[in-house]
């Protein structure tokens, strides 16, 4: 019995380092020169911002920091801006991002990022690359309607369609001018396709099933004059904040026993316009798009 249960151990130990997973070298973008660099050529970005490099038709990558006047970064104190332009034709703008070691083709992943709109929010299609400059192969797009003007959490299980070290990330729209910020990128190796996941440590554990958002969500009717009604399970919402394009808050409700979620949401003295209705509750932040439209 001792003979057999050495045999089987050391298999075990010689994979655990593959079982801690792939990180990005650059997630949050805090190593960089320290400049802020709106606008700017992809050789000055690709050489102050480290392990990340910017490519695409557009050519004018961003670096910002909470002191450069386009507010706050998710964490830490920088966060990185693509923009797509249309002149005549749809440009794009891209970066590819190291990781630690390649992801796997046909190997589960899950990825996570935070994101901020500009002005309009493009559509990002994400890709598995081999080498820096070149977008490699595509797995998914996140829609321009899932970016809010407040940093949002996008999360993407996938299985990548190659094997790679750079995961890119591409900023486009067919029909405007748009732009976004991005930070802390994260990602780990899902080890079955259900709820098994790998984790830094020798032995994989079973993740609890990750609790779903609130079913019936409606905000109606949208488009609106500035007068929006809202459905939803009352008792599960924590707190609701509107913010208009800029990120500002324009109304805050704290709910609670003396003060329920209103049924109904009174913008009729904003501007028209996008605004965003955030909704916190025991599942996390829920993000809505209304849109204000007069004449």
């Amino acid at each position: 019995m001792v003979k057999t249960f050495l045999t089987l151990a050391v298999p075990l130990l010689l994979l655990a380092p593959r079982l801690s997973g792939q990180e990005f070298m650059n997630g949050g973008f805090e190593k960089n020169g320290g400049r802020c660099l709106i606008n700017t050529t992809t050789a000055v970005f690709n050489a102050n911002v480290s392990h990340t490099r910017a490519f695409g038709a557009f050519r004018k990558p961003d670096i910002a920091s909470t002191d450069c006047g386009f507010g706050t970064a998710h964490s830490g104190n920088w966060f990185v801006g693509l923009a797509s332009n249309i002149q005549g034709d749809i440009r794009s703008e891209s970066i590819s991002m190291e990781l630690n070691s390649p992801v796997q083709k046909g190997q589960q992943y899950a990825l996570s990022f935070w994101v901020r709109t500009r002005t309009a929010a493009p559509n990002l299609t994400l890709s598995v690359a081999g080498t820096d400059s070149v977008f490699g192969t595509s797995f998914y797009t996140v829609s321009a309607q899932s970016i809010g003007a407040v940093w949002t959490e996008i999360s993407i299980r996938f299985t990548a369609p190659a094997t790679g070290r750079y995961i890119g990330i591409r900023a486009s729209h067919p029909e405007l001018n748009a732009g976004v910020w991005l930070d802390d990128f994260s990602i780990r190796p899902v080890f079955q396709a259900d709820a098994v996941v790998v984790n830094p440590a020798p032995k994989a554990t079973v993740a609890a099933p990750r609790k779903a958002e609130p079913a019936g969500i409606e905000i109606f009717p949208n488009p609106s004059e500035g007068m929006f009604r809202i459905s939803i399970d009352s008792t599960q919402v924590i707190s609701m904040t509107v913010y208009n394009m800029l990120g500002s808050p324009v109304q805050q409700h704290v709910i609670d026993q003396s003060h329920p979620l209103p049924d109904r949401i009174d913008l009729t003295d904003q501007v028209p316009g996008f605004y965003f209705i955030e909704l916190q509750t025991a599942y996390g932040k829920i993000t809505r798009r209304v849109v204000i439209q007069r004449g």
